[in-house]
């Protein structure tokens, strides 16, 4: 039997994409190794969003090629590069990109399946993937050009997956979209999010419901109602703004005025809200960067990430020209050090409170989330006591902090 390692580069959609390839292969017979030198093929599911993403895929591939595996690369960065790369690289075996995905299934084990299946990664939660591509069109992002168009999956499929995913012990699901408000738009002529939150919540096992990556435009009221007053939602939503600058947010074609956003989180006082941001655009001025710094200095968000801008070639912006390396280094500096600053105001205050926290992981200690973090991408709460189990929820009391981490007991 073949046996098979996976890498997956990027956000949690490619991670929900590299666990379903890995349950279709071992489901027809391949064995899923957790060491690079145990197998015989290697599947590198890429990110290509933006260049340092392609750098680094560009590394890992080189990396593995002195393994003298079979190594096929497969996804976001392949639908953006493969043609070149091809020449760069003749030695990779096969390349696929995101459409391929079934041909790459058969290339590697030649044997049909019986049903879809999903090999879990992560331990108490899990991300459901409800919708893939963007119609959104902003003059910075490559998504359409690598996805294409907003495409819903089916109602019905989602709320089977979710049932397995819950049979599996998975309590918490995080659902993923690039424009996750959105969902059901192109499927059904209108939102299904909140209808698919209500299905979800009646499925027994499922404790917790996050929504991650909500466009400041699509979320509406309904969907704000649905957080406040679902008790398996949590009080925690994901809105990346990338600026709040009128005149940027023209250029970056968000589709939303500043006064809008600004309701908007007024509507969401309460809620843990986490969101990203752009330093950098082209053309932004001092003045402008500093709107945008103010505006994340006022305490409106428990946690925000900064990327610096990127020029992408296939987008508007990528035509523009670019401010120079040493302001957008600058500002991105600056940046950060407000993150780190703001999320340590954030973990302060939580101090000698008492918060439900589900294990997911264990390192040298174990390691959860409470209901007002992402694993893996806000702070984790680290446990140091023996007596508890991945996957289970435990009332921990926060007695210190470390950066953006707490430590609970």
């Amino acid at each position: 039997m073949i046996k098979v390692y996976f890498i997956a580069l990027g956000c949690p959609k490619n991670l929900v994409d590299t666990e379903k390839i890995m349950g279709e292969l071992e489901n027809k017979g391949a064995i899923i190794v957790s060491h690079l030198k145990e197998s015989d093929v290697v599947i590198l599911n890429t990110c290509g969003f933006i260049e340092p993403a392609l750098r680094e895929t560009r590394t890992e591939i080189k990396r593995l090629l002195k393994s003298k595996k079979k190594i096929f690369v497969y996804g976001c960065a392949v639908n953006r590069t493969r043609k070149i790369w091809k020449k760069e690289f003749p030695d990779v075996a096969g390349w696929y990109f995101i459409e391929e995905r079934d041909q790459l299934i058969r290339h590697i084990v030649k044997k049909n399946s019986r049903r879809d299946a999903r090999l879990l990664t992560t331990a108490g939660y899990a991300y459901l993937k409800i919708a893939d591509g963007c119609s959104n069109h902003c003059s910075y992002c490559t998504i359409p050009f690598i996805k294409g168009p907003y495409k819903s999956i089916k109602f019905d499929h989602l709320l089977a997956e979710a049932r397995a995913l819950a049979g599996l012990g998975v309590k918490e699901l995080i659902l993923i979209a690039q424009d996750t408000a959105r969902y059901g738009v192109d499927l059904y002529g209108k939102k299904m999010l909140v209808p698919l939150i209500r299905e979800i919540s009646q499925i027994d096992g499922i404790e917790w419901i996050r929504l991650l990556y909500l466009h400041p435009r699509s979320l509406d009221d309904e969907i704000i109602a649905e957080v406040r007053n679902n008790p398996k939602v949590c009080k925690y939503l994901e809105m990346p703004l990338q600026h709040i600058n009128e005149r940027l947010l023209k250029l970056m074609n968000r589709n939303i005025t500043k006064r809008e956003i600004i309701e908007k989180i007024e509507k969401l006082k309460g809620i843990t809200l986490r969101t990203t941001v752009i330093v950098g655009f082209p053309s932004e001025t001092e003045e402008e960067f500093k709107e945008l710094y103010d505006f994340l200095k006022a305490g409106h968000f428990d946690w925000f990430g900064v990327f610096k801008y990127y020029r992408e070639k296939e987008t508007p912006a990528g035509a523009w020209e670019p401010l120079p390396s040493q302001i957008v280094n600058k500002r991105f500096s600056t940046m950060l050090n407000l993150q780190q600053k703001l999320i340590q105001e954030k973990n302060r205050r939580r101090l000698n409170k008492t918060y439900r926290v589900l294990i997911h992981g264990k390192n040298k200690y174990y390691i959860g989330h409470a209901e007002f973090a992402t694993p893996e991408i806000d702070g984790q709460v680290i446990i140091k006591q023996t007596k508890v189990r991945i996957g289970d929820f435990y009332w921990c009391k926060i007695k210190g902090m470390n950066g953006a981490d707490l430590y609970g007991v």
